[in-house]
C-alpha cells in the first residue's frame, strides 16, 4: 500500500533534483551540458577564444547564451542578448542571484525602468536594452584568465 506513495516521492525527487541541475558561475565546465538540455538550443558551438573557450548557444526566441570558461574548466563570465532575459539564476548560481537580487531591490514606491546592475571585487553585471531586446553578462574577475578580451562578453558576431 505504501509503495505508489513512496514511488510518486521518489519521482518527484528525482525531477526536483534534474530540474535544479545546471551550469553557475564559479562551477565547472561539465555542468554547460546541463544549462545546454534546460535552455534547448537550437545550435551550440565552442569557440577557443583568446585564453578562454566560449560555449554559445542559440535559443529558440532568436536570442544567445554565452559562457566562458578558462583554461582550469570554471565557467567565469556569462552572456545573453535576445527578445528576453534567460533564467539569471539558472545561470549566475543561487548565491550570486541573491546578491544581483539584493543590490536591484527596489526601494520606496516608486517602479523605475533602469538597467539592473551588481558591482563587487568578486562579481560584476551589467544588463541593458528595451523590453524586446535584453542584453547582459555578468563575470567573476578573479577567475577571469590573464589576456581575455573583455570584448567578447558583448560581441554581437559569432567570431573569436
Amino acid at each position: 500500500m505504501m509503495r505508489p506513495l513512496y514511488s510518486v516521492i521518489a519521482a518527484v525527487v528525482a525531477l526536483a533534483a534534474a530540474h535544479s541541475a545546471h551550469a553557475e558561475l564559479g562551477q565547472t565546465a561539465a555542468s554547460i551540458n546541463l544549462d545546454q538540455r534546460r535552455l534547448a538550443p537550437r545550435a551550440m558551438s565552442v569557440h577557443a577564444v583568446r585564453a578562454a573557450n566560449r560555449h554559445e548557444m542559440a535559443l529558440g526566441n532568436g536570442g544567445a547564451v554565452r559562457e566562458f570558461t578558462n583554461t582550469d574548466g570554471t565557467v567565469f563570465a556569462v552572456s545573453w542578448m535576445g527578445p528576453r532575459r534567460p533564467d539569471l539564476r539558472q545561470l549566475f548560481g543561487s548565491a550570486y542571484f541573491q546578491r544581483f537580487q539584493s543590490d536591484n531591490a527596489q526601494t520606496g514606491h516608486i517602479r523605475m525602468r533602469r538597467a539592473l546592475a551588481s558591482t563587487h571585487a568578486d562579481f560584476i553585471v551589467r544588463t541593458g536594452g528595451v523590453s524586446s531586446a535584453q542584453w547582459g553578462y555578468a563575470i567573476l574577475p578573479q577567475a577571469t584568465p590573464n589576456g581575455f578580451d573583455m570584448r567578447q562578453l558583448t560581441a554581437t558576431d559569432a567570431q573569436p
